[in-house]
């Protein structure tokens, strides 16, 4: 809609160096990487169990927010506006509604404040603030319209509560929550491959985090069962430290490293795989390794 160009056009006026690098940053608290570091540090150094629970959340409000992407296929505001509104950074390659960096930040923040708000008020006060500056930035780089980021706050905070709800109804035996996760990862492939979506970029995000789905789930299974790393038994600060260097290193390593030899044109290795490998090594690969070290 023109009156949403108009806003975006009204943001850009204060575009220069400066601004450019500053939005582009805050645009980084709505990516995965944000996500990936705050999981980590939560299941290596904190609470597994409300990681795993974190994790699981966080992936089926992706996959609902790409798969609504896919049903409306909005084009971005820059190329439907290109003489009006400008791609500040890289373009997005995806459908524009709606705001899967949005989404993102706004289901983090919401599963943050559930669980820690009540003892820790400036929790929700700091993860409401950075939700709405990454609105804000994603109107500002042109990749977003007004209702795109309203509707992905929307999706991630419903995602973020009705997700939680399913995830408690397993108690203490949440590692079960495997076997619907393996079907309904089976389904999404299915649907995808259905449609002649696997090669697209949208289809490519969902294949993503279907395979750290698959693979965090299947590896808390076998961690809870088999290794049981105590991370209480680990709070020490220097023991934090290395773990943190020594897995989200390799963490990294395998999110970019793989890209340098993994086909980008073969979506189910490119991406499937890749993020499968990498959700293996969080799980259950780095937590063995942690505890052989007993760091």
């Amino acid at each position: 809609m023109q009156f949403e160009a108009d806003i975006i056009k009204a943001l850009q006026h204060a575009s220069n160096g400066f601004t450019d690098a500053v939005f582009l940053g805050i645009s980084q608290f709505g990516t995965e990487l944000l996500f990936l570091v705050v999981a980590v540090v939560l299941y290596w150094c904190i609470d597994k169990r409300y990681a795993y629970k974190f994790f699981n959340v966080y992936i089926l409000g992706v996959a609902v927010n790409n798969f609504l992407k896919l049903g409306f296929r909005r084009t971005r505001p820059f190329e439907a506006y290109p003489h009006e509104v400008k791609s500040i950074g890289d373009p997005e390659t995806t459908y524009s509604f709606p705001s899967g960096h949005t989404e993102s930040i706004a289901s983090v923040s919401t599963m943050l404040s559930l669980e820690y708000g009540k003892k820790h008020k400036v929790v929700p006060v700091v993860c409401g603030c950075v939700t709405v500056l990454v609105m804000v930035s994603r109107m500002f780089l042109g990749q977003h319209y007004l209702s795109d980021v309203f509707c992905g706050l929307t999706v991630g905070v419903f995602c973020a509560i009705a997700f939680t709800m399913v995830l408690e109804l397993f108690g203490d035996k949440e590692e079960w929550f495997v076997v619907p996760a393996a079907v309904l990862s089976v389904v999404l492939i299915s649907v995808l491959a259905g449609q002649g979506m696997l090669s697209s970029p949208s289809g490519g995000d969902i294949l993503k985090g279907v395979g750290a789905f698959v693979a965090f789930d299947i590896g808390y299974f076998v961690e809870k069962r088999w290794v049981r790393y105590d991370v209480k038994e680990n709070r020490i600060w220097w023991k934090i430290a290395i773990k943190l260097a020594i897995g989200l290193g390799v963490a990294l390593g395998i999110q970019q490293g793989f890209k340098l030899f993994l086909p980008q044109n073969i979506t189910m290795l490119y991406c499937f795989l890749r993020y499968f490998v990498l959700a293996a090594w969080v799980a259950v690969a780095a937590p063995a390794i942690f505890k052989a070290a007993k760091i």
